[in-house]
């Protein structure tokens, strides 16, 4: 029998599939020749959960084709992990952090709007669109479905783990270290382009009654048109998100 080890660190075993779940270490018959990148999608880890391969003392990338008794050890992207210099596994790195988020992580992608975070989303998006979209922009990937993420043009991305939206965007956080960079209420829920300053006096007869008399400050998107103000839900927003940044 042709075996290799596969030693599978930080919460990856967790994303195996049923049959091996919860495993550190996979003993993997090898029926045919196939990349180290092929078999762990096999066994149900998409590649963009991975940060490192191992063999020996060497780094390998994902076109390896293990061998007869090889030992590999799978290491999890993480919050230690440097997403903008080129690496092994990724020679191109990320030029900026900006998402793109499919039709099963749609709040997530409303709440990195409302941190300021340049994430693109629509219930019409494909998954076709969404690969082609992420190559081309250099865009990261969120979603909680495994098959998106395996597809060959997808470089980076997050397997979203939680199924809560405040766990989603606390994980998301965490993972890429955005709290340094959140800028709230600067981009558009709507469209995700950027807010600018309006004029009261400009979009007046565009407000309502009690939003004319109590209501001084605005913002608007000049792609869609949509006008916002701090007004009572703005409080509800800031407690939320200060609780989860905190």
């Amino acid at each position: 029998m042709t075996l290799i080890a596969i030693n599978f660190h930080g919460d990856l075993g967790s994303l195996l599939n049923r049959k091996w779940r919860e495993k550190s270490t996979v003993a993997y018959r090898l029926e045919r020749r196939a990349s180290i990148k092929d078999i762990i999608e096999s066994l149900g880890i998409p590649h963009t959960e991975i940060d490192r391969l191992i063999t020996g003392n060497r780094a390998i990338d994902f076109h390896h084709i293990p061998e007869t008794e090889e030992n590999i050890s799978v290491f999890p992207v993480s919050e230690q992990t440097d997403f903008f210099s080129p690496s092994l596994l990724r020679p191109i790195p990320l030029p900026g952090l900006r998402f793109i988020a499919d039709v099963n992580t749609g709040k997530l992608a409303k709440n990195l709007r409302l941190l300021g975070f340049d994430t693109l989303y629509g219930k019409n998006l494909t998954d076709n669109l969404l690969a082609e979209t992420a190559a081309r922009e250099k865009r990261i990937v969120l979603s909680k479905d495994k098959g998106v993420l395996m597809r060959k043009t997808v470089i980076w991305g997050h397997l979203v783990r939680s199924d809560e939206p405040e766990k989603q965007l606390t994980e998301t956080i965490r993972l890429f270290r955005l709290k340094e960079a959140v800028d709230p209420f600067t981009r558009c829920q709507h469209c995700n382009c950027r807010l600018t300053p309006v004029a009261k006096k400009s979009i007046y007869h565009l407000l309502e009654p009690l939003t004319q008399k109590y209501y001084h400050s605005f913002q608007i998107c000049e792609n869609c048109g949509q006008i916002y103000w701090a007004g009572s839900h703005r409080q509800k927003m800031d407690e939320k998100f200060s609780k989860i940044l905190s």
